[in-house]
């Protein structure tokens, strides 16, 4: 894969661009965290463990090119710290796909042996954590990390490691510039989740359309986190009009009426909003309260129904930009197979992603990092369609020379030349705490945009 237009200097720039966590929250039903079985999990102690892959012997060869020896995988994914409400479902998919794919004797007839680690939502840990899988477990891939603060400074070592990371809910635009190699040729970054910049696209559109809200001058408020400042910015990107305010707003505080003020100093016609319920729910009642005015664009990170209701006269006729991915019938194998965790917020994504890379070690014949980078794209796309749980027809079709197009749990999953997905998206409109989707985009107008 060759990387068009894309310098040292702007790879350079990406990287540093970034800071702490950042994590769009997609609504859905969070379920409680669990273990499953057949995988290597680390307990909250740093470096203790509670069981191996069923079946393995611990005296894995180092050598993962021998023949019958398992592929050591692994993941990062917050299993505590503030994103712990997610983890638990996101480790369960990993190891669910795990278990799909030794059903059918793994890759080139090896099994996966995942080992699971926890970020604890914290960049420092989760880099330890990684190392610890490179040094310590020779792994040729992972899934994770959540967050875009997380994933970023992994992502930054990944590719002189030639290790394969596979992001399954980080979503800041900057990671599409992120994890190639030093002659650019190829990426060792790809992710499940969408770009944000799609998202800002939408945003940018209800904004410039007259048939929502045609505004000539917008502020837009965000987050003070990667995942804000990106997303924002890309809105602003895509807004036809005057933008008369970039203001970012802390997590931590519990009155806005100055972060409002600057906000409306410049008396905008709109606001595009990037944040998350739990201040996104003092913020609009504060808003409502100083009769500040003006229409408002909701990113998907406020996309929860309990938001809504708890705000169910202030949010009324608010506009929501919101991926709408195209269902396959990998969504009702995934669900029925993860119980009552099936709605955790990226889990589909998560089992895509080491499904995926199981299924480019076994079309590229070679269970390296290289080989999962070089070949991820093609088994995500064209061919013939395979779906969760279907590894042995996966194997069959690859063993024929045939080409498979793997239709995710998440969405088709068909990746584009940054090894990331685009999702089909909605506009909708919030009445009385219901969302109305107004209008449906398909992937294909978001091709050449980002």
């Amino acid at each position: 894969m060759t990387r068009k237009n894309k310098s040292r200097r702007a790879y350079l720039k990406a990287t540093g661009a970034l800071g702490a966590t950042g994590l769009t929250g997609l609504s859905g039903c969070i379920g409680s965290i669990s273990d499953s079985g057949g995988t290597t999990t680390e307990e909250t102690t740093e470096g203790m463990s509670d069981g191996t892959t069923s079946g393995e012997d611990d005296s894995q060869s180092d050598d993962q090119s021998q023949g019958g020896a398992p592929i050591t995988m692994g993941s990062i994914l917050p299993i505590t710290g503030s994103l712990s409400a997610y983890g638990g479902g996101m480790e369960k998919a990993v190891n669910l796909a795990a278990e799909h794919i030794n059903e059918a004797g793994g890759p080139l007839g090896r099994e996966i042996k995942v080992v699971n680690k926890d970020s604890e939502t914290k960049p420092a840990k989760a880099t330890q954590k990684y190392r610890s899988l490179v040094n310590e477990e020779g792994i040729v891939g992972f899934v994770g990390a959540a967050s875009s603060g997380v994933s970023v400074p992994l992502a930054q070592q990944i590719a002189s490691d030639q290790v394969m990371q596979v992001s399954n809910a980080s979503t800041t635009p900057a990671l599409s510039e992120i994890g190639y190699n030093d002659d650019e040729s190829v990426k060792y970054f790809g992710r499940t989740a969408p770009n944000d910049g799609q998202q800002g696209i939408v945003m940018g559109q209800i904004l410039n359309d007259d048939e929502y809200i045609g505004a000539d001058k917008a502020a837009f408020l965000y987050v003070d986190n990667p995942y804000g400042e990106g997303l924002a910015k890309r809105a602003k990107e895509a807004f036809d009009g005057e933008t008369v305010g970039m203001v970012p707003y802390s997590k931590k505080s519990s009155d806005y009426t100055s972060t409002l003020d600057k906000l409306f100093s410049n008396n905008p016609d709109a606001v595009g909003f990037v944040g998350y319920p739990g201040n996104g729910k003092t913020i609009l009642k504060q808003w409502s309260n100083g009769g500040y005015g003006g229409e408002w664009v909701l990113s998907e990170g406020l996309n929860d129904k309990g938001f809504f209701e708890d705000n169910k006269s202030i949010t009324d006729g608010m506009y929501l930009a919101s991926p709408s991915p195209e269902s396959t019938k990998s969504a009702d194998t995934f669900d029925k197979e993860m119980g009552g965790q099936s709605g955790t917020l990226f889990a589909p994504h998560a089992y895509d992603g080491l499904f995926l890379q199981a299924l480019a070690i076994h079309k590229a014949g070679e269970a390296s990092g290289a080989a999962i980078a070089e070949n991820i794209r093609s088994v995500s796309r064209g061919g013939t369609k395979v779906y969760a749980g279907e590894f042995q027809k996966a194997k069959d079709l690859l063993d024929k020379g045939e080409d498979i197009n793997y239709q995710g749990a998440s969405s088709p999953v068909d990746m584009n030349e940054s090894l990331e997905p685009l999702n089909r998206f909605a506009i909708m409109q919030v009445k009385q705490a219901k969302r109305k989707e107004l209008e449906t985009i398909p992937r294909s107008y978001f091709e050449g945009k980002l």
